[in-house]
């Protein structure tokens, strides 16, 4: 009889879970649909679940009209994404193995930053590139950016590096391999889902930066997409469906992100739940 009510709770948990899957996907789905949908038929009272007539104007005309920016959000994320591959890896590794005196007030440091919002930032960040001309720039964005997403990825690839034995670095450097050889061909291996993780962040943020952008550029020719989705309603009133399709288009990117990098997340997760 227990097993049977166990039973019955995992199937009702489940049923809960569905339900609220269902609700916070419902905005989705129909930010999908409008955008196949004309101005009339999306104003149609009851709403339609489903077009009665798709039509693909929206997604032709948004895509047209945001080209631009599309290329420059892309730019920038892919910047601001190497940017922090190429520092974080690193600066974890050296605060999880090779403790130093001030680490702690590293990490400290570290955390700190993470803790100011980006509205707060951007006016110091607006000044100091106003003195060296970045300002209108995809470099300033990508810079801008690389400032919160350094941190960030830093402080989660210390915590994966380490959980990650000390005596294998050990063995490598024995054997003969530089410290530079035996990140690449030990720690990199090892710790490649936290990397993994971090390239989703690296990525993920630049690409939805709303405030940086708006406050370091003023050129619609370097704006991304974020803010280009925002003038693009002042510039046509109140296309909605047109708008619709522009969000679908600007969640593309993201959705293949995190597609292609799910499977490193899932190892991530479940890396040393089982004793060899």
């Amino acid at each position: 009889m227990k097993v049977n009510k166990y039973k019955i709770g995992d199937y009702t948990w489940m049923v809960i879970g569905i339900f609220i899957t269902i609700l916070l996907l419902l905005p989705v789905y129909f930010m999908i649909i409008y955008g196949f949908e004309t101005l009339q038929d999306m104003f149609h009272v009851p709403p339609y679940w489903f077009p009665p007539k798709i039509t693909f104007q929206p997604f032709i005309e948004t895509f047209i009209g945001l080209s631009s920016n599309i290329i420059n959000s892309l730019i920038i994320a892919t910047g601001s994404l190497l940017i922090t591959l190429f520092t974080a890896p690193f600066a974890g590794y050296a605060l999880a193995h090779y403790g130093f005196k001030f680490g702690k007030y590293v990490n400290f440091t570290l955390i700190l930053s993470q803790m100011f919002p980006v509205v707060m930032l951007s006016i110091p960040i607006f000044m100091m590139y106003s003195n060296v001309g970045l300002i209108n720039t995809r470099l300033g964005l990508i810079l801008a950016n690389a400032t919160y997403t350094i941190p960030l990825c830093t402080l989660i690839l210390t915590a994966y590096m380490r959980s990650m034995p000390f005596e294998l670095i050990e063995a490598g450097l024995i054997d003969g391999a530089s410290h530079f050889t035996s990140f690449f061909k030990i720690v990199v291996p090892v710790v490649k889902s936290g990397i993994a993780t971090s390239a989703i962040f690296a990525f993920l943020m630049p690409w939805a930066d709303f405030v940086y952008a708006l406050v370091i550029t003023t050129d619609n020719k370097i704006q991304p997409m974020s803010v280009g989705l925002y003038k693009y309603m002042e510039l046509y009133g109140l296309r909605w469906n047109n708008l619709m399709a522009g969000g679908f288009i600007f969640s593309i990117p993201a959705l293949v992100v995190v597609t292609l990098t799910g499977k490193f997340i899932i190892k991530g997760l479940t890396a040393g739940a089982l004793k060899q």
